[in-house]
């Protein structure tokens, strides 16, 4: 169960939205009740809106394909009128993976599918570099079975693909509701696979503002009750639309059908579970890119000085609050001392006082770089109120130019966590990370 450190579930981008809309990319994705757009390489417009920051921001214009009916859908023997009605809702909150009411999804679930949705992407594709939440990796449940909103687990990323990029994301659930009629607006293509499988395509973009973004979707219905969507953007996070999608129609239908992405399909074994989360902290750091962390990570393979851990120390990515540092969590797993270790990295750092005001000690070594160390004792409970004593040690680490390297070990008793001379031996590993 967890504690009172937020988890993961509201650490990145835990929001479940339903009605077959999805974020992705940063943008919602809609035009899901439109007609689809025969073109899907317009080049996006150069023009941008500016706004006053003084100024009271103008409501969004938002334009999106009208629709046609009555029309013929290919695979479907008749079509449905569009509603005219448009839901979108969310749910936010805290999560966990070992969720009761889904008896079908866990943490190790989570990282199952993740590991199948990767292998089926195509070979030319590359995740683009992010935080966990933003790799691929599904997150907790939200939201009761019998709740309007939620009720499935998701997967987002970037994409690049040759000169172009765009985003990913996937949804899966367990339903036992029919495979819905065609609907005029919410699908071009209905195809009836070989493994009982119906899988609805659609193409469609959304101009906001006059920039428009392109989408590309699948919507499985699986024979062992699995629905999954898979929704591809012409929009990396943070980015204007390329004007292109990377993914075509065929390769989201591998996708949707893919051997480990369904609730019934077997856990491999020696599947691991998900990394606990991860958070740099500082208020700010620049941002330290994809080329920074392959320094820091080859620097850190081997640090750990014979301990242990379920997964391999050097794999640094963004935190999960978006301050621009770099971090990672670890389990240790050494034989009678199992503990969590923290290693995060920031830049533009002040130095600190040489004498810490929240107690530890520290000293400057002789090119400057000021080494604080600090142990700490507190009593935690869960939500099923189980109390713990948890026994925390820390090394801060920050240098001239402002790099400042946080590893914390914790441990629950009657373990103890990593000496502190291993913890600085970890932190000295990385050098500075200012060019």
């Amino acid at each position: 169960m967890p504690d009172k450190t937020p988890t993961r579930a509201i650490t990145g981008w835990t929001v479940a939205l339903w009605s077959f809309t999805a974020v992705a990319g940063g943008v919602i994705v809609g035009g899901l009740l439109h007609e689809p757009e025969p073109e899907l390489t317009t080049a996006p417009p150069t023009a941008a809106v500016s706004v006053t920051p003084e100024a009271e921001l103008p409501t969004p214009v938002r334009v999106r394909p009208s629709v046609t009916f009555p029309t013929q859908i290919p695979g479907c023997s008749s079509v449905e009128a569009p509603s005219s009605d448009e839901t979108y809702g969310a749910v936010f909150g805290p999560g966990e993976y070992d969720n009761p009411a889904y008896p079908w999804f866990s943490g190790r679930k989570a990282v199952a599918m993740s590991t199948a949705l990767r292998a089926a992407l195509p070979t030319d594709v590359t995740v683009g570099f992010g935080s966990p939440d933003r790799s691929l990796l599904f997150e907790p449940i939200l939201g009761e079975p019998d709740s309007p909103f939620g009720g499935f687990t998701g997967a987002g990323a970037d994409l690049r693909r040759g000169a172009g990029a765009g985003s990913l994301w996937v949804t899966v659930e367990q339903s036992e509701e029919p495979v819905p009629a065609c609907t005029a607006g919410w699908l071009d293509e209905r195809r009836t696979m070989p493994d009982g499988s119906t899988v609805d395509l659609h193409d469609t973009w959304e101009e906001l503002d006059g920039i428009r973004t392109l989408s590309r979707s699948a919507q499985a219905y699986r024979p062992d009750g699995s629905r999954i969507m898979v929704i591809s953007t012409d929009a990396p996070s943070g980015s204007m639309p390329t004007g292109t999608v990377p993914l075509t129609k065929d390769e989201l239908v591998a996708i949707v059908l893919a051997d480990g992405l369904g609730v019934g399909d077997p856990i491999p074994p020696g599947t691991i579970e998900p990394p606990p989360p991860c958070h740099v902290r500082v208020d700010n750091s620049p941002t330290l890119d994809e080329a920074v962390a392959a320094r820091v990570n080859a620097a850190l393979a081997g640090a750990l000085d014979g301990n242990s851990t379920d997964r391999p120390l050097g794999d640094m990515r963004p935190d999960d609050f978006g301050r621009g540092g770099l971090c990672q969590t670890v389990r240790v797993t050494t034989p009678g001392q199992p503990s969590t270790l923290t290693v995060s990295i920031a830049a533009g750092q002040p130095m600190p006082n040489t004498e810490p005001e929240h107690g530890g000690s520290a000293r400057t070594s002789a090119d400057g770089t000021v080494i604080e160390t600090r142990e700490d004792y507190f009593t935690t409970a869960d939500q099923s109120g189980r109390t713990a004593e948890e026994f925390v040690r820390t090394v801060v680490l920050t240098k001239l130019d402002g790099t400042r390297i946080d590893v914390t070990c914790r441990a629950e008793r009657p373990s103890s966590p990593m000496p502190f001379e291993q913890l600085e031996k970890i932190a000295l590993a990385p050098g500075s990370v200012t060019p």
